[in-house]
């Protein structure tokens, strides 16, 4: 019987947009299977065998198959799901890859990471059979970028998370109404412009995810003493999922100012609790947030940020228009999407 393989190694990386992606899409496609399709096999470090039920099979990830890897026989094809995976299968194998994002091409040209990234990722795109990414502006980005050698791209967007039931509270609540920060702490997530917002009220700012630049999270921190608000912004670290999703649900706003995202997840998840979201207009943010959101200056200038704050946060949102948004970005849709694209390569 004909095999797909699911690469789902990036399981092993909690509090990443990687580990959601795998785990979210692996269980809409188990549920969302053609009765004709072949048989699924999902790649995954061994704590997660079994954990996406009996009817797909499973193969265990190590490190040392970055140098061989077993694949099954009979298999048809090979899902990468990220283009950072060292794990592929033989050339006789055709690969599908999902590209999420080419953010280091809004780097500085005279940035040493930027070539370095671009000649990976060059190769990756010579490997691939077919590419799907995540937006039509990462698209946009890979076709100026790179050369797909006439290649199809397509872009199946990530889906949601239904909010749960009920959400666990973390060991530390604030004290104050607080305005709330996702994401990696590193110099493209723009965070720094974000204390100026403080200033003439009693809100705190809380910065949630991993520090990726300690020297950039001492910036934001200087830059919340120049503003005399650096008692009310809190590094809070990475978070689980239902502590994020008591975060989202308590919170004032989301505030993302990022210059460079693939897709944006955190936006849709702060949209799902109806909350006022403030992000940029850089890449993919205003293809997922839509109208839904409101929009930083594009300088992100203080006195113009204050002024589109204070004008969200006494807005009426329309639920209904919120949610016709949010019902576009499922998991199912994508998975949907996935299977499609398979049944065209097998």
């Amino acid at each position: 019987m004909r095999t797909l393989v699911f690469d789902c190694e990036q399981l092993r990386k909690p509090f990443t947009g990687f580990h959601s992606y795998c785990n979210n899409l692996a269980r809409s496609l188990v549920n969302q299977s053609p009765s004709d399709a072949p048989r699924l096999s999902l790649y995954v470090p061994e704590a997660f065998i079994g954990s996406f039920g009996p009817s797909v099979d499973y193969l265990r990830w190590h490190s040392c198959q970055k140098f061989y890897l077993p694949v099954p026989a009979h298999t048809a094809l090979w899902h990468c799901a990220s283009q950072q995976s060292k794990y592929w299968p033989s050339s006789r194998i055709p690969v599908l890859v999902t590209i999420h994002d080419v953010n280091f091409m809004h780097m500085e040209e005279s940035n040493p990471r930027r070539a370095h990234h671009r000649r990976l990722y060059q190769q990756v795109i010579r490997r691939a059979t077919r590419i799907v990414t995540i937006s039509e502006a990462s698209k946009r980005d890979i076709l100026t970028y790179f050369d797909t050698k006439g290649k199809s791209v397509d872009v199946v967007y990530n889906g949601t998370e239904a909010c749960p039931a009920s959400v666990q509270a973390p060991a530390v609540v604030p004290e104050r109404p607080f305005l709330l920060n996702i994401n990696r702490i590193s110099r493209n997530k723009n965070v720094h412009v974000l204390p100026p917002l403080l200033v003439g009220n009693d809100l705190d700012l809380l910065i949630a995810g991993p520090v990726e630049d300690k020297a950039y999270a001492q910036e934001i921190l200087l830059e919340a003493r120049r503003w005399k608000v650096e008692e009310r912004v809190k590094f809070i670290g990475p978070v689980h999922t239902a502590e994020k999703h008591w975060y989202l649900q308590h919170c004032q706003a989301f505030l993302f100012p990022s210059l460079a995202e693939g897709f944006g997840l955190p936006v849709l998840e702060a949209l799902q609790y109806y909350k006022p979201v403030f992000c940029s207009d850089r890449t993919s943010l205003p293809e997922v947030g839509g109208d839904c959101v409101f929009y930083f200056d594009h300088a992100f200038q203080p006195e113009a940020m204050q002024a589109v704050l204070e004008q969200g946060l006494q807005a009426n949102l329309s639920r209904t228009a919120i949610d016709a948004h949010l019902s576009r970005f499922t998991w199912d849709k994508a998975a949907s999407a996935y299977w499609k694209i398979y049944q065209e390569m097998i």
